[in-house]
């Protein structure tokens, strides 16, 4: 029988109280980055020409929210991924914001690693209450952020941190296609999370509630017959996975409904 890597099931995950949610999510990210020993993260990659190349996600996002020299910057629900010090590196003074702290502490001895630790301020946090002043930042940025936050509290914050003319910009999983929730609860597959706890994969109509916070918005749904790269271990600048990715765009430009079934969003916003 195949066993779910959620630590309790959706439902149960939306009725819990905000500090049930942030204690729960900070144990399992920083059990997750201090599994991972500091040499691995010293030979990671963190130039924004690396991040972008082959993935038409991350592209348009930097795109939208680009160039980052002088501006103040949020990063969202940051993690261990290391984008706070690749933005500092572009030259953005970034405040890394995530609930777990022993994995913010390695987020800043990262930063130092790369001489940039000045740039980099982590700020132990969850994203409903931000704990900054009004229209404190230029840009903002979240990686599969908004899917972990109760978002009717984290968006009036989002607008509230942003400067007048900001740009924010999100990438998140979509829950609409359940062959694709089967797979990422029960099946085995590379980099796979062992356990999640308080997710909950958006809808296109969450994307449109939370976009309607703002001055300007849209989105932008990415692989529907691109996920097959995955399952057939296809690099990431494969003609093939680069035809199949096209032929989504195609698709979900000429058949806008088609979107719901996508593996993600990408959601840009400004104020």
């Amino acid at each position: 029988m195949l066993k779910s890597n959620r630590l309790l099931s959706k439902e149960k995950a939306r009725g819990l109280d905000l500090s049930t949610r942030v204690a729960l999510e900070a144990r399992i990210t920083d059990r997750r980055s201090q599994i991972i020993e500091f040499e691995q993260f010293t030979r990671k990659q963190v130039d924004l020409e690396w991040f972008t190349a082959s993935r038409p996600w991350r592209q348009h996002l930097i795109n939208f929210l680009g160039p980052f020299e002088g501006k103040v910057m949020l990063d969202l629900a940051c993690g261990y991924s290391m984008t706070p010090v690749m933005f500092a590196l572009a030259g953005a003074i970034v405040y890394a914001l995530d609930v777990a702290p022993k994995t913010l502490a390695t987020v800043k001895r990262f930063a130092r690693f790369k001489a940039v630790g000045d740039s980099v301020q982590p700020v132990v946090a969850a994203g409903e209450y931000l704990p900054f002043a009004t229209e404190s930042f230029d840009l903002i940025f979240g990686n599969a952020a908004l899917h972990h936050l109760q978002l009717e509290q984290a968006a009036p914050e989002i607008v509230r941190v942003l400067k007048q003319g900001g740009k924010a910009a999100f990438q998140d999983p979509l829950g609409q296609n359940p062959f694709l929730e089967l797979a990422r609860d029960y099946l085995p597959y590379e980099d796979k999370h062992p356990e999640k706890g308080t997710d909950h994969p958006l809808r296109i109509q969450d994307v449109e509630r939370f976009n309607r916070y703002f001055t300007t918005s849209t989105y932008q749904t990415f692989h529907l017959t691109g996920m097959l790269g995955k399952p057939l271990h296809l690099p990431r600048n494969s003609p093939f996975r680069r035809r199949l990715e096209a032929f989504d765009s195609v698709l979900f430009r000429h058949i806008p409904y088609m979107q719901r079934y996508a593996r993600f969003v990408v959601t840009c916003v400004s104020k």
